[in-house]
């Protein structure tokens, strides 16, 4: 399942909007979300990896509502060494969930402060695959609320331009500029103004790389799959940033 697919589904998730919402309003918020009956044969690997990001610090958890496998997920991240606590306000994750209105293939996606944050990398890139196709449909939705987090990013000197998985251009955020770029659908047109660049016209129909908030920050990325068009932040970082 791609990003696009992923948000419309879990939109249906009647307690999601006011979730996005609250993520959004607080700096700093960071939300694992898990399409998946069985959240425990990925949520592991899953934190495992975040913790390696340097993401996700502590290993307490809570279950701030019922799950039909809560013992069997309960048990995974016990031995993985995580420890199981009933007060929420002391754990370092916190885990709930919801029915989706319709059955959707299994995937996950993180979101800080509103904004996706992609984490199909490495071994979740595999995993995610995984998910996708050797697993059924799912019904359930997980969501980890994750507290005192401390992430390790970076902003950007430049942007790169990639088309059809081939670097172009070199584009730098220190100054003010406009590009377009002809690919095989039309055009596709980038501005940088304050250290930020984003996607300012696109002939793609979905439009949602029009809609991508500005990205800055190493390792961000806005996509415009019609097109075959990648824009990404240079520079190190802890994790990739996909939206659109």
């Amino acid at each position: 399942m791609d990003r696009r697919g992923f948000f419309k589904t879990i939109l249906s998730a009647p307690l999601f909007a006011p979730l996005l919402l609250s993520s959004s309003s607080s700096k700093g918020n960071l939300q694992l979300y898990i399409i998946a009956d069985s959240p425990q044969l990925f949520l592991p690997l899953i934190l495992q990896e975040l913790q390696n990001y340097g993401l996700v610090s502590g290993f307490t958890f809570t279950l701030l509502n019922p799950h039909p496998e809560e013992k069997d997920l309960k048990r995974s991240l016990v031995q993985k060494g995580w420890r199981y606590m009933s007060k929420e306000n002391r754990v370092a994750a916190a885990l709930s969930f919801n029915i989706l209105r319709k059955n959707a293939p299994p995937s996950f996606t993180l979101i800080r402060s509103g904004k996706i944050w992609d984490i199909r990398s490495k071994r979740l890139y595999a995993l995610w695959k995984e998910m996708n196709n050797r697993h059924s449909l799912s019904t359930w939705l997980t969501q980890v609320s994750f507290k005192g987090v401390q992430e390790k990013i970076c902003l950007g000197n430049s942007v790169f331009i990639y088309m059809d998985g081939q670097k172009i251009e070199n584009v730098t955020l220190k100054k003010n500029s406009f590009r377009s770029f002809r690919t095989k659908r039309g055009n596709i047109s980038i501005v940088v103004e304050n250290g930020k660049a984003r996607v300012s016209e696109s002939s793609c129909c979905h439009r949602i790389c029009l809609l991508s908030p500005p990205v800055s920050s190493a390792g961000e990325r806005i996509i415009c799959a019609p097109n075959h068009f990648l824009l990404e932040v240079s520079g190190s970082h802890s994790i990739d940033t996909s939206i659109g």
